[in-house]
């Protein structure tokens, strides 16, 4: 069989190609887990470190996201257990995700009434606890209900709801004169109407979709497609975690020599160039996740976009210069979205067996958590005094490794 091989042909009976109302559910759904968290992480929560502690708020705010990562981590990982529990007692996911969703709720008040930095950091605790409670059992759900034929289709909704974050802290942040009481209530109205008509409208669990028969035959060639993309995956996660969060720091080192906007607002314009690429990234990942289902085969479109991080890495590194600089981000950070956003669709596609897929699908999503804890550390060492381009030639590094392991990546049986 080679690489294009068809892409999950599974035992017994076909299952049914779930239908596009199904599917725009569950993208609302992971987008209403989206805004659960980016409004909150990035801007409702620095504010308020602040304000609690205006001294310390660096070493506040990296101690929060610390033990926050750490809790998310295991979350991740055992609910992700529990909940394949449930599937296979024929109760599904979804009471796991709406009791997510009661106590990710009930943790903004918590975060509300903290006072104290001791305070603070329990309540980022505890509401990395509910927010992984209910979007961990959300992750697999594609894996146990969408046949391999449509998960690009259902990873690149995945990707393309991502902005749903972006305009959500656009909308907590559109008054000045709105509280953090307001703030919270809001985001939290913009979750329940995101996740609750999944949980009301799908009750249905659906057929668990079976393993696939090439897959089964493949064996411990699965097991080493599966290890070489959670790598993977890592490495551009630590790419972005780092190069996003420096992301104005980079443009300001930038040469704008010449150009006619050089006097300009530099926060505006790196504003203005990362918002468009967002805005032409959403209907992308969904084009390429669907055009990954009609090729029937995830490779060819994870290397690609792995070579599109590595090339715009490079670009930002060798030629720090605005034209340049912002080509080179347009091809990192839409290379970013795609890959991950189909490196998704192939992991649930090897998932096999029903038994253990919240779990495996947990320990995937821990390469969402880890680059928190490491990339502050690495981007201290090597872009300390403001220089970037050691950083950047690093990160390069890992995404090249990234690509060489997408390479090496076999579908035949």
């Amino acid at each position: 069989m080679s690489d294009s091989a068809p892409i999950g042909t599974p035992t017994g009976t076909p299952v049914a190609p779930r239908g596009l109302g199904f599917l725009l559910l569950y993208a609302l759904a992971w987008g209403g887990g989206v805004i659960a968290y980016v409004p909150l992480l990035t801007l409702i929560l620095p504010v308020k470190i602040e304000t609690i502690a205006p001294d310390d708020k660096v070493a506040l705010l990296s101690l929060t996201t610390l033990l926050g990562a750490v809790v998310a981590s295991a979350m991740n990982v055992l609910i992700g257990m529990v909940s394949d529990r449930t599937v296979m007692r024929e109760r599904g996911r979804r009471p796991w995700v709406a009791m997510g969703l009661v106590l990710t709720l009930i943790s903004y008040a918590v975060l509300h009434a903290a006072t104290t930095p001791v305070a603070l950091v329990i309540g980022v605790m505890l509401f990395q606890a509910a927010l992984n409670l209910m979007l961990a059992p959300l992750s697999a759900v594609p894996a146990d209900e969408i046949p391999d034929a449509q998960k690009g289709l259902v990873g690149g909704l995945m990707g393309a709801v991502y902005t749903f974050g972006a305009l959500a802290g656009m909308v907590v942040t559109a008054s000045p004169w709105f509280s953090e009481r307001m703030q919270l209530t809001i985001a939290g109205v913009l979750v329940s109407a995101g996740v609750l008509p999944f949980l009301l409208l799908s009750r249905k669990r659906g057929p668990v979709v079976p393993a696939s028969a090439p897959m089964i035959r493949a064996g411990s060639r699965r097991k080493r497609n599966l290890i070489r993309i959670w790598i993977a995956r890592l490495l551009v996660q630590i790419a972005g975690s780092i190069f996003f969060a420096y992301l104005l720091f980079y443009f300001e080192t930038v040469d704008r020599t010449g150009l006619s906007f050089a006097g300009g607002d530099i926060t505006s314009q790196v504003a203005w160039l990362a918002g468009s690429v967002t805005l032409v990234l959403a209907p992308l990942s969904i084009a390429t996740g669907r055009l990954s289902d009609a090729v029937r085969s995830r490779k060819p479109f994870l290397v690609v976009t792995a070579a599109m991080v590595t090339v715009g890495l490079l670009t930002l590194a060798l030629l720090p210069q605005w034209a340049p600089a912002a080509l080179g981000y347009v091809l990192f950070a839409c290379g970013c979205g795609l890959f991950l956003a189909l490196q998704s669709a192939y992991a649930m596609q090897l998932l096999i067996t029903p038994e253990h897929r919240g779990r495996d699908m947990g320990v995937l999503n821990l390469t969402n958590t880890i680059p928190a804890l490491i990339a502050p550390s690495m981007a201290y060492l090597m872009a300390g005094e403001g220089d970037f381009t050691l950083l950047l030639l690093v990160l390069a590094g890992l995404t090249g490794v990234a690509l060489i392991l997408c390479l090496q990546v076999r579908d035949e049986a």
